[in-house]
């Protein structure tokens, strides 16, 4: 979107024209003008017509010749008085492209207490240039005024296929007639445009994106407007892969552009507006837009990147600047200059959406020029500061990531891209002064939090807890980032509380032999406190059960207590306990050290116990030999029996 050249037309000529001769307390010359701007579409021109009068209040001088504007390309120029005799004029020029003075020469002097009357007449034949348009199909005309009193009319076609829009300036409209009073300065009285919108022909191509792609595009225009429409066509071919590099990454948008010359209604009294939807996009200029101005509305087609207007507007200019500058020699004609300097205020943030500029009041106009104008002085700015290849970083960033940015958004990331602090920049140039204390809690918030990222890498902590206040910082929720960090740096304390208690269950284990299984600093640095509490503590019971068990096979046994351990491997269940140990399973290692030390405690018992069971064989070995003599006996008694 672009502001309509008509618009800074009539702020050009008032700053310009506003330096000239202006009336005195006293009137010291009263201008009285009624003008009149015929738009023939038979004759395909526009014939204007002024008459003048001039009262001189002044004793102290006569007046001898006047200046009245004409419009740049005015042809049959002439003057007459009021019997109707032609008086003698001369053209001098201005340095407002648009405007030149035809200098009458009056036929009699002008003195004091006198006044005059003239008359001037010129024909606007087919002219293109921006601000000013006559084609036989097309007429936008601003309509320039002069006096202390100025009466404005029009006369345009009432046929149905033309369509007539008359916009007031600086002069008031009423009933199709513009009044101006107060000033005998040049101005801007209003701006008309005349068209007929079924008068149209349409041009189809399609141009390359790169990559093996390619987007349909149509131009439709007013008829008789073929050599524009092919200039057009061979910029939109020439300018969207530049177009494309400038921003850094490819055109992604609808596959179909349409662009379409319309009327300031259409455009809501801009020069150009771009809207896309899925299926297609369309671009809206004015038949007599600049090149500048095409190339701008054509980068919009990348700025869904953006929802801020200062983003979609300045990245736009700053982009159509690059392409100018890289476009093939002679391919951009006309003014290729962005948004002439701005003086009121505003903070690129609260830039609001676009309004229409048509009836728009002064503040709105300026405030619009003043967004445009600014927004691309701040991206410049952050080019120079971080350089424009760290701005395309960014934009391929969003672009991959798919989330329109705002002010808040683009700050983010432009921050995370760049590693840069632009606070200040910001501050200066998109968000208010009331903004302030919300930055430097955003700049708390954020070294904060890599401070406590860096701690957490220094100690070998997983970054999972760092999510919640990290989600804070993005949605600007810095208060509760803040928090968020003050329960992480809490758990942080107690990984290092758990960590030195490891530490310590490591010297422990490492006096006995054994090493100390990873699960635990597994638990430490995935943050699960509870199962590294638990972890250590049984780690710990194992090891105290491991060590007495070792201490207890390592003592001198005699020979009782080695008779009592014959057929047992108490031995086996301290490697079996070790092992344990050291894939984690400290439950079981210490059951099987508790089962090695209850093997060594029990031998003398088992001693006795072996002893008993060697005594009860013998015992039942005799009883059993006593009973087989017995028998043998009974039975060699029964033998010697008659």
């Amino acid at each position: 979107m672009r502001v309509t050249s008509a618009c800074l037309l009539a702020l050009a000529a008032l700053l310009f024209l506003g330096s000239g001769e202006s009336a005195h307390a006293d009137d010291p010359l009263h201008i009285t003008t009624s003008i009149n701007y015929d738009v023939r579409t038979e004759e395909g021109d526009v014939f204007v017509t002024w008459d003048v009068s001039a009262e001189n209040n002044d004793s102290g001088v006569f007046v001898s010749s006047l200046g009245v504007p004409v419009l740049t390309g005015a042809t049959e120029l002439s003057a007459q008085s009021a019997d109707g005799a032609p008086l003698a004029t001369s053209i001098e020029p201005t340095e407002n492209e648009l405007l030149n003075f035809l200098v009458v020469s009056f036929d009699r002097n002008l003195f004091f207490g006198d006044a005059y009357d003239f008359s001037v007449s010129y024909v606007l034949p087919e002219v293109r240039q921006s601000g000013l348009l006559v084609t036989p199909f097309y007429v936008f005309v601003p309509l320039v005024a002069m006096g202390d009193e100025a009466t404005v009319t029009v006369t345009t076609p009432v046929a149905t296929p033309w369509v007539v829009s008359l916009e007031p300036a600086s002069c008031e409209l009423l009933v199709d007639v513009l009044t101006c009073s107060g000033s005998e300065n040049v101005y801007i009285a209003g701006m008309l445009e005349v068209s007929q919108p079924d008068a149209m022909k349409m041009d189809s191509f399609g141009v390359s994106t790169g990559a093996g792609g390619s987007v349909a595009v149509s131009i439709e225009y007013f008829e008789g407007e073929d050599a524009v429409a092919a200039h057009q066509r061979e910029v939109i071919e020439e300018t969207m892969s530049l177009i494309a590099d400038a921003y850094g990454f490819p055109y992604q948008n609808a596959t179909s552009i349409t662009v379409t010359h319309s009327g300031r209604q259409s455009v809501l009294g801009y020069e150009g507006l771009t809207d896309c939807t899925e299926e297609r996009c369309d671009i809206l200029i004015s038949p007599g837009t600049r090149d500048y101005t095409l190339v701008h509305e054509l980068a919009h087609l990348w700025s869904d990147i953006f929802a801020a207007r200062w983003l979609s507007e300045g990245f736009a200019d700053w982009v159509a600047t690059q392409v100018v500058g890289r476009a093939p020699e002679g391919l951009l004609t006309g003014d290729l200059t962005p948004t002439s300097p701005a003086s009121v205020p505003l903070q690129l943030d609260e830039w609001e959406d676009a309004e229409p500029l048509i009836g728009g009041s002064d503040e709105l106009v300026e405030t619009t020029r003043a967004g445009y104008d600014y927004s691309l002085r701040f991206v410049r700015t952050l080019a120079d500061e971080v350089g424009a290849e760290t701005l395309r970083n960014v934009n391929r960033t969003l672009a991959k990531r798919g989330e329109p940015a705002d002010s808040r958004r683009y700050m983010d990331v432009l921050e995370e891209v760049s590693g840069r602090n632009l606070d200040l920049l910001f501050l200066v140039w998109v968000f208010p002064e009331s903004s302030r204390a919300l930055i430097e809690d955003r700049r708390e918030a954020r070294d904060r939090y890599f401070e406590v990222s860096n701690r957490l890498a220094t100690e070998g902590l997983q970054s999972e807890p760092l999510g919640a206040p990290w989600d804070a910082i993005v949605d600007w929720r810095f208060a509760a980032a803040l928090s968020e960090l003050d329960a992480v740096e809490a758990d942080i304390g107690r990984a290092m509380e758990l960590e030195d208690e490891l530490r310590g269950l490591k010297n422990d284990a490492d006096s006995l032999g054994l090493k100390v299984p990873e699960s635990i600093a597994a638990a430490i640095s995935g943050w699960d406190f509870g199962a590294a509490d638990g972890l250590i503590e049984s780690a710990r019971a194992a090891l105290g059960a491991y060590g007495i068990a070792r201490e207890r096979l390592a003592e001198p046994r005699n020979l009782w207590e080695r008779f009592g351990l014959l057929g047992d491997d108490p031995d086996g269940e301290l490697t079996r306990a070790r092992l344990a140990f050291q894939t984690g399973a400290f439950e079981r290692s210490r059951n099987h050290s508790e089962a090695a030390i209850d093997i060594v405690n029990d031998a003398s018992r088992s001693a006795m116990g072996r002893l008993l069971v060697v005594a009860g064989i013998f015992s039942a070995f005799a009883g059993a030999i006593g009973v087989a003599y017995w028998v043998a006996m009974l039975r060699r008694r029964r033998l010697t029996e008659p």
